[in-house]
């Protein structure tokens, strides 16, 4: 738990570095290891003690382009934490003696390992993690056994409706030849037979597992010539390879509209999507994307005022910015939570209406710039994204993510101040001309829910 004293310390930090003109309010030391390894070192010493030792995989689902072997990724993500290290359960119990939080996530584009834990043990921890991403040892039984695993998760997160609105949606806009056009627990069929998906998993493994496609980013109360030290002593063996193209994903050919019968009464759901360019931080493009959250499902926007309160139509509304933000073109995402008594009135026209006023919320905003209040209302939303980003960095854990969410795409150390800077310069005839490019009803894919039988 942070004192009050912590907090108050952070909050002078940040103040100093704004008044400097330097968004992050911590030094980046960034060095490069001759297997092509990017080590980055965020000091915040005012987090007494404190070591976040993170590995970034720059591949996740969306790499996983071969056909019947969705959910590679995420696999690897559980048979990384099995490593054997000396003996079997040796890793495991070495991360315990050290009193350590650890964890990880698999996304479309990244696999992230962030164990935190005290600065005294940097070179234990920098052992035991270089160990597993240069020599990862697993016997075919535990390959097994996690692929099992795999099959208890999804078959716990399917009892949602979200994760089959995931499948339909990855499905119309990509496709089979891009790994963006299945979730990232993968196919059910694929997660069935992942314990027979040996070989390609070891194949996944050793093309994407590779220094040159990964990067190490420390943070807390350390000394950068200290942790490149460690860092190269254990991760430099580590051998580099060449890492496979990936293919571009084919246009999305829409509009493509889907209605879903959900098997239990669940509240009726509506998604309306677009595909959006690939993510560049610092671009005046990447800006509205971020942005894009709060000009349309902010609390203040009209289609969220319109739907939650003059209609009355929705319990929830929320548009995905975070998820849009990809190496290649994503969808940004609206869903909608209908309230179950006017579908009860209204059944299925009700969520084609919402459906249309969503698409035609989004693809009136190539003309933003002539609402009456389209400048005020992005200044206030440029500050409030600037005010979020600043009170995401509230600790080494949290400031190494950030960074890492950022630094993926250009690895470039100043990312934060680039983004920051397109975040200030963005204006509503930018909002006008990504709208007229990319909210299209051709990049368009509409997909609505609801309990089998209709509306009662």
């Amino acid at each position: 738990m942070r004192t009050r004293l912590g907090s108050m310390i952070l909050l002078v930090t940040m103040i100093a570095g704004l008044a400097h003109g330097q968004f992050l309010p911590y030094p980046v030391h960034k060095r490069t290891l001759p297997n092509g390894l990017d080590v980055i070192v965020i000091e915040t010493p005012e987090f007494k003690d404190v070591l976040s030792f993170n590995t970034l995989i720059l591949a996740g689902s969306g790499r996983e382009n071969e056909k019947g072997r969705s959910g590679l990724a995420h696999l690897f993500e559980h048979i990384i934490f099995r490593h054997d290290h000396d003996t079997p359960q040796a890793y495991q119990a070495a991360v315990e003696s050290m009193g350590a939080f650890n964890n990880a996530y698999t996304w479309y584009d990244v696999t992230y390992y962030h164990p935190l834990t005290f600065t005294s043990n940097l070179e234990k921890l920098a052992a035991l993690e270089g160990s597993r991403f240069r020599e990862l040892r697993y016997s075919e039984r535990v390959f097994r056994t996690e692929a099992g695993a795999v099959y208890g998760e999804y078959r716990r997160i399917a009892s949602d409706p979200s994760l089959r609105l995931e499948e339909i949606l990855t499905d119309l806009m990509y496709g089979k030849a891009h790994g963006y056009g299945h979730s990232t627990i993968g196919y059910l069929d694929d997660v069935k037979d992942m314990p027979n998906a040996y070989r390609s998993a070891v194949a996944f493994y050793n093309a994407y597992y590779r220094p040159n496609n990964a990067v190490v980013i420390v943070a807390g109360d350390v000394k950068a010539e200290e942790v490149f030290r460690v860092v190269e002593k254990h991760y430099g063996p580590w051998v580099k390879r060449p890492i496979p193209q990936q293919p571009d994903p084919g246009p999305v050919n829409g509009p493509k509209t889907h209605h879903e019968e959900w098997p239990s009464e669940v509240p009726p759901r509506v998604g309306v999507s677009y595909r959006v360019p690939a993510f560049s931080p610092g671009s005046a493009e990447g800006a509205v994307i971020q942005a894009m959250a709060e000009i349309m499902g902010g609390e203040t926007a009209p289609l969220y005022r319109k739907l939650r309160f003059d209609d009355q139509v929705a319990i929830a509304m929320y548009v995905d910015s975070n998820s849009a933000a990809g190496f290649d073109a994503r969808p940004l995402s609206t869903d909608v939570t209908v309230a179950e008594e006017k579908y009860g009135q209204q059944g299925r026209p009700l969520l084609n209406r919402i459906a249309a006023d969503v698409s035609s919320a989004f693809e009136g905003l190539a003309s933003f710039s002539s609402q009456p209040d389209a400048a005020k209302r992005l200044e206030s939303i440029k500050s409030q994204l600037r005010f979020d980003i600043l009170a995401s960095l509230n600790s080494p854990s949290n400031i190494a993510e950030n960074f890492a969410n950022y630094y993926r795409f250009t690895r470039d150390p100043q990312v934060f101040e680039k983004v920051a800077a397109a975040i200030a310069s963005l204006q509503p005839s930018d909002v006008d001309a990504f709208a007229k490019t990319h909210f299209r009803p051709q990049n368009r894919v509409t997909i609505t829910l609801a309990p089998k039988g209709g509306a009662k």
